[in-house]
């Protein structure tokens, strides 16, 4: 045990590894006789455990952030040292000495360290759609600034997504006697058909199913909804209700497909939702366009061709700067 003494970097190195599981057998052999050879080492053991689970904490219920976890070190190791006499370094203060250098190997590598047990795709704001394949042969299309996390050792048996925010189209594939769902906080979706459309903000929710069925259900009152293609559920998180319609929105999933269908609706509308698809303003110059209706169905991937088809069709010009599209009346 003489080697472990004057090896601190080597034991620190290995309980590391233990809590990460990866250690080899014969260093966990080595760890667990450091562990039994004194109580000192034991307590150094479950302070590092301690460590763990404060940043499992962190991640799981995000209640705290790094920042604040490095100014709850900063006190406890201040207040070690003010009762340490002089000439002497205390070894509570060492401890936390070694719990921030602990602390800051994870907040760099905060997302390595969270990959290990999550697999997190995240789409930028205003990035294209992003299309992703789940282990099961799921594909979920992802709307700009989106972010969702599963984990991928387990998805053969627990066919979970967390969707943390955003917005996403699902079609499931149905090749697994397991249930696919999506947690989103306070609600979960359950699978019963083939696709979806989900929209989380905060934690307000609306989803519109496509094809099949899917169970919308709050899950502290395990109250639910069931939902059949061409309708949508809407979850407010302030009253805690649960909303079952019918889907009036055509365009829910232009985001992802660029297809439009528009009757009799009004242009600032249309620009609105074009300016939203595409990630560039559009505007409407002229009180006189301000107020006209379009009846169209584009399919096009870039605005360009979407615009082109509106002012041929309102017979007015449209301009491009850097500041995005300009329909004006000729």
């Amino acid at each position: 045990m003489k080697e472990f003494e004057t090896n601190e970097e080597f034991i620190y190195s290995l309980i590391i590894d233990d809590l990460d599981n990866s250690i080899s057998p014969d260093h966990k052999h080595l760890l667990e006789q450091w562990r039994s050879s004194s109580v000192a080492n034991e307590s150094t053991y479950r302070e590092f455990v301690s460590v763990q689970r404060n940043i499992d904490q962190l991640y799981e219920q995000q209640y705290y952030t790094a920042q604040e976890s490095w100014a709850v070190l900063d006190k406890k190791i201040s207040a070690a040292d003010d009762n340490t006499p002089v000439g002497r370094k205390s070894g509570t203060s060492i401890w936390f000495s070694i719990a921030a250098s602990v602390l800051l190997v994870f907040s760099i590598g905060y997302y390595f360290f969270s990959d290990s047990r999550y697999t997190v795709v995240k789409n930028e704001m205003n990035a294209a759609v992003k299309s992703v394949y789940l282990p099961d042969g799921t594909q979920i299309n992802l709307n700009g600034g989106t972010t969702l996390r599963y984990v991928a050792s387990q998805f053969n048996t627990k066919r979970h997504v967390e969707l943390l925010n955003g917005e996403v189209f699902i079609h499931v594939v149905h090749k697994s006697r397991y249930p696919f769902i999506v947690d989103m906080g306070e609600v979960q979706a359950q699978d019963i058909g083939t696709s979806f459309n989900i929209i989380k903000n905060k934690q307000d929710v609306t989803l519109t199913v496509e094809e099949g069925k899917v169970a919308l259900k709050q899950v502290k009152t395990e109250k639910s909804i069931l939902l059949d293609g061409g309708n949508t559920g809407i979850y407010h998180s302030g009253t805690g209700e649960l909303v079952a319609k019918k889907n009036a929105d055509v365009n829910y999933k232009s985001w992802m497909d660029k297809d439009f269908v528009f009757t009799e609706t009004p242009l600032l509308e249309v620009a609105s939702q074009l300016s939203k698809v595409y990630h560039t303003p559009v505007t409407i110059s002229g009180n006189q366009l301000k107020t006209k209706k379009l009846t169209a169905h584009l399919h096009y991937q870039t605005p360009d061709s979407a615009l082109n088809v509106i002012a041929a069709t309102l017979q007015c010009s449209i301009s491009n700067t850097k500041n995005g599209y300009t329909l004006s009346a000729d």
